[in-house]
């Protein structure tokens, strides 16, 4: 498979097309979910079937942060992830873009004209139901209909997809993760929530409850699930994919602890700090929960492990 070209300025995009006609779809594209997914294989599809290249448009930084940076969601898959997943669906040019005061304002037309006429060569473009650009979000899919007509492109619309009779949507998927619902999340996202960090040094408790942890500093905009217990998956950078159980929370049983993301790697030994770890949500155990006795945690962190290893069908140690 060809290696995905990453353009990550507005001024190079015309470069990257290898003189070839594009076909293109556009977003936010936050979390790759299965309605993004939709759009992103019928531009593959219809690109190849046309000899054209397969491109996707989006942002560095959610619209939000500028148009109303209050109201900014925090972010369900970072950059690398989303280009690994962008290309492993088969798109070849990745325009991925600051969302600047000077995108912001272009009329639909000079988006559509500077962009992806001039920019990206686009000979048909597929978006969203309810896909809005341009300044103040003047710009829909009828008006892209237009600007097709007037420059030599097909608009292609598709409708929602919905999952328990719900439309798939970013925010409907930061609801679930609020609520820990990771396993209903799988089902929007089409796999498992996925973040990605680094271990750093910890306290060193959960060594001495026999159950070391591997602690992981993230991206501060990226979110992470409820406070709770999960059972989860950990894919190693230098190799390795183990079964594990992670907690999220502020370690109410030691008092003054800042919230904190640790994982317990199942049937593992070794050093992890500065390892770089991928972490797949499978499902919430419980609650976090605070205990006066160590003793007591110990026993919960016994069945806690014996919960885990069932969710994910390891047997136990």
């Amino acid at each position: 498979m060809s290696r995905i070209k990453v353009v990550r300025y507005v001024e190079y995009i015309r470069f990257q097309t290898e003189r070839k006609r594009t076909h293109v779809t556009v977003g936010a594209f936050d979390g790759i979910h299965v309605g993004h997914q939709k759009l992103i294989r019928k531009t593959v599809d219809t690109a190849r079937a046309n000899r054209a290249m397969p491109a996707v448009l989006t942002f560095q930084n959610h619209p939000l942060t500028i148009l109303a940076p209050s109201y900014a969601p925090m972010r369900l898959s970072s950059d690398e992830a989303r280009t690994d997943l962008f290309e492993s669906m088969g798109v070849r040019i990745l325009v991925l873009i600051p969302f600047n005061r000077s995108v912001a304002d272009l009329s639909p037309e000079k988006f559509v004209e500077d962009i992806l006429v001039h920019g990206l060569r686009v000979r048909h473009l597929v978006c969203g139901y309810n896909f809005h650009f341009g300044k103040n979000g003047a710009g829909n899919v009828d008006v892209l209909a237009e600007l097709g007509k007037k420059h030599d492109f097909t608009v292609e619309k598709v409708p929602p997809v919905k999952v328990r009779g719900v439309v798939v949507s970013s925010t409907k998927i930061r609801e679930l993760l609020t609520q820990g619902m990771v396993s209903t999340v799988a089902e929007f996202l089409g796999r498992p929530y996925t973040i990605r960090g680094v271990v750093k040094k910890g306290f060193g408790r959960g060594r001495s409850l026999h159950y070391p942890t591997a602690n992981l500093d993230l991206p501060r905009d990226l979110l992470i699930p409820a406070e709770g217990v999960y059972a989860v998956r950990v894919v190693l950078k230098n190799g390795g994919e183990y079964g594990a159980m992670m907690n999220i929370g502020h370690n109410p049983s030691f008092p003054g602890d800042r919230l904190s993301v640790e994982v317990h790697l199942f049937d593992f030994e070794g050093d992890l700090i500065g390892e770089t770890m991928e972490i797949k949500f499978v499902n919430r155990l419980r609650i976090e929960m605070k205990y006066e006795k160590i003793e007591d945690l110990m026993d919960q962190l016994k069945r806690d492990e014996t919960s885990a290893r069932k969710f994910l069908s390891i047997p136990g140690s």
